[in-house]
């Protein structure tokens, strides 16, 4: 057998062109014109001087986009790409920059960071791919880099914090950490076993951290992150906060569990399958996220033309969310939740009495029973929960209905109805989604933005966060959504190219 003829000791006559080992179409050629195109002029400003010299932004964005694609994401993982793969060593210009230099460029650079995903969009909307005529929006949980097992709820924590303060450098062993060394700490003894264990455990993670540093630099840092995480819950009605990254919050995720994460949403234009926003939040809920996410396009793309086509899940759905919508004059297609539906053992007469049978007269403002009677407006309140208003209606004749045990479960046998704020704004768009077109148009997000969000979790595996703080998820996720964005443009591009080929052949061979 004959095998092709190795050049293992061949050395090298001239120096190689290191793009004479990457392929012509690589897409790291068009992330290296995208990122050389990007303003840094305020970096360079900063930079004059004298000092120890820096790593240019650029080559630092150049090897962190092409980590995203390919999957590649700590960074130590990206430094020894830098040191190893020559797609790497062509971006970095033959630079090395470590791990530690990686990682904090990548949480320390919010706005250029974010400039560069509004440039995927300006390079789109010249391309062409971005239509703004119909708009997807949706959400996904992404686990935060934080563990279950470190979390704490808030009088554990000032137990924690009043011996930071009082205790921590008078040189305890870790071994030693006694109920006696939480005495003079207010709340301790109003506190459980297990919560008390809990106290012991923490104070002895921290003095292990303390004697090994021997300054008080670390003792600082610890009485920081106690602080930073009481503050987490006087912001946001919390049970427990977690130590490793206080900003995160319990969510429950796909499978049903409650795991320690972020809220990540993107709005998808239907063109190409650009994405035209992205934000990450601590809502457990998407039902606060789509305003926002509305006046992000708009930021990142102009305003958006009346009828344009929103479209959105059932988490969405909300009268506040809807009455926005439909003042914007945009187009909303956001279906109802589904209700429960009744059993057959159920009384007919209950369900004739169902919320939804009851006609509303604007004229008087009153509700019109299936019996024909009225209800009238009682007082308007607030739900804090949900962030709405809403109206209370009450009947007027139900002491004298036979039917009022089918129609409440009251003690008084007066029906009242909540009636929450732009409720007919909510009927209006119900019965538009009972339509044909209208769930079509609604189908055709399952083909853009639900793959999109597919495609970073299992394709690119953002399935987890590395950084910790929401400012340093913000702008790891900025860097996927960018990376996404230009994986469209080259796939667009390369496309388009074939297609000028082929026409070029068939123009050359009709001669």
């Amino acid at each position: 057998m004959v095998f092709i003829k190795s050049s293992k000791n061949q050395v090298w006559t001239l120096p190689p062109d290191i793009r004479d080992l990457i392929p012509s179409d690589h897409i790291c050629y068009l992330i290296e014109s995208f990122v050389d195109m990007a303003d840094f002029t305020e970096f360079e400003i900063r930079y004059e001087g004298s000092g120890h010299p820096a790593y240019h932004p650029s080559i630092m964005c150049k090897i962190l986009l092409q980590s995203m694609l390919d999957r590649v994401r700590p960074s130590r993982e990206i430094a020894r790409n830098v040191r190893e793969n020559v797609v790497y060593m062509y971006l970095a210009e033959n630079l090395k920059p470590d791990f530690r230099t990686i990682s904090d460029f990548r949480k320390e650079n919010e706005k250029l960071i974010v400039e560069l995903f509004k440039n995927t969009i300006k390079a789109a909307k010249e391309l062409g791919v971005i239509g703004l005529e119909q708009l997807s929006v949706d959400g996904s949980i992404v686990k935060a880099s934080a563990s279950k097992n470190n979390v704490v709820i808030k009088d554990v924590l000032e137990v924690v914090g009043e011996f930071v303060k009082s205790e921590l450098k008078k040189g305890i062993e870790i071994d030693k950490v006694e109920d006696e060394h939480f005495g003079d700490c207010r709340g301790y003894d109003q506190l459980n076993e297990s919560e008390k264990y809990k106290v012991k455990a923490v104070a002895a993670k921290y003095i292990k951290q303390v004697n090994k540093d021997k300054s008080d630099t670390r003792k600082k840092e610890i009485e920081d992150i106690i602080k930073e995480a009481l503050d987490e819950f006087e912001k946001d009605s919390i049970e427990k906060v977690s130590l490793t990254d206080h900003e995160s919050r319990f969510m429950k995720n796909k499978k049903g569990t409650f795991d320690l994460a972020y809220n990540t949403q993107i709005t998808v234009d239907h063109k190409l399958g650009i994405i035209v926003a992205n934000e990450v939040c601590q809502d457990r809920s998407d039902m606060y996220q789509l305003k926002p996410q509305i006046e992000l396009v708009e930021e990142n793309c102009g305003l958006l033309k009346e009828g344009t086509k929103i479209c959105a899940d059932t988490g969405y759905c909300s009268g506040n969310n809807i009455h926005y919508l439909n003042v914007k004059k945009l187009d909303p297609y956001i279906p109802e939740q589904e209700k429960v539906t009744k059993t057959t053992t159920e009384n007919v007469e209950d369900i004739r009495f169902d919320i939804s049978n009851f006609e509303y007269n604007e004229e008087i403002d009153k509700f019109i029973c299936p019996e024909k009677k009225r209800l009238k407006f009682l007082h308007e309140s607030y739900e804090k929960e949900r962030g709405r208003k809403y109206k209370i209606y009450k009947g007027t004749e139900c002491k004298e209905c036979e039917f009022s045990k089918n129609c409440t479960n009251r003690k008084d046998g007066v029906r009242q109805l909540k009636i929450a704020e732009f409720s007919k704004e909510r009927k209006q768009l119900a019965d538009k989604m009972k339509t044909e077109e209208a769930k079509k148009i609604f189908g055709q997000r399952k083909q853009v933005v639900e793959p999109a969000i597919g495609n970073y979790k299992e394709n690119l595996g953002f399935r987890e966060f590395l950084t910790k703080g929401l400012k340093s998820v913000r702008n790891e996720f900025n860097l996927i959504c960018t990376a996404i964005n230009l994986r469209k443009i080259w796939i667009y591009s390369n496309k388009k190219e074939k297609m000028r080929t082929v026409n070029r052949i068939k123009w050359n061979f009709s001669l």
